[in-house]
């Protein structure tokens, strides 16, 4: 897990451990990941839960209007409870990590890909191939592919799966040229 702090990583995990434990996992990730995207979206959303100045109550109050009756009820109570422990601040990043647990659980691997061009049908299937080929993603029950375009790259693939990265760029071989090209082996004999 990675791009969150160790608070949000445990607070995930011990959602997910409770989601488990309650039959709720597909409820929890459906609430998180709506109330993530909520998070993301609104900037009055992010400044209200940071706010230092507005108390607990208020809070928790406002929670249960936005959200009551479309999320869980464990859901509603463990955003209730971040609010109680002064980490409301942190729901994005708590949402993040249980999504990243959850589909570790269900056994799901996501791909961050980055082209210069859009991908086709062939392109996908040679890297979910890839990367059902490495012995560490062998037991993997689906793979996600997240795309992103990078004009810099001029061509080639950048392909990351956890901290595994490879890196077919031709902008990264064009830097390697000139690396190589940069050093003078030529030694002047007199």
């Amino acid at each position: 897990m990675a791009g969150y702090t160790v608070l949000a990583s445990r607070y995930a995990h011990s959602i997910l451990s409770l989601a488990k434990e309650k039959g709720l996992l597909e409820e929890v990730q459906a609430d998180l990941s709506g109330i993530k995207k909520a998070f993301d979206e609104s900037p009055e959303l992010r400044s209200f839960l940071k706010s230092p100045v507005i108390n607990v109550h208020t809070k928790k109050a406002a929670i249960e209007k936005a959200f009551g009756g479309k999320i869980s009820k464990l859901t509603l109570l463990f955003l209730e409870k971040l609010c109680d422990a002064r980490r409301e601040m942190y729901i994005g990043e708590i949402a993040d990590a249980y999504n990243d647990s959850y589909k570790s659980f269900k056994g799901v691997v996501t791909a961050k890909v980055v082209t210069a061009a859009p991908m086709n049908d062939k392109i996908r299937a040679e890297v979910t191939k890839i990367i059902k080929n490495n012995k560490e993603f062998i037991n993997a029950t689906s793979i996600e592919i997240e795309e992103r375009i990078d004009k810099n790259l001029i061509g080639g693939i950048i392909i990351n799966v956890g901290d595994k990265q490879v890196d077919a760029s031709f902008s990264r071989k064009i830097n390697e040229f000139k690396m190589a090209f940069s050093q003078n082996f030529y030694v002047k004999e007199f």
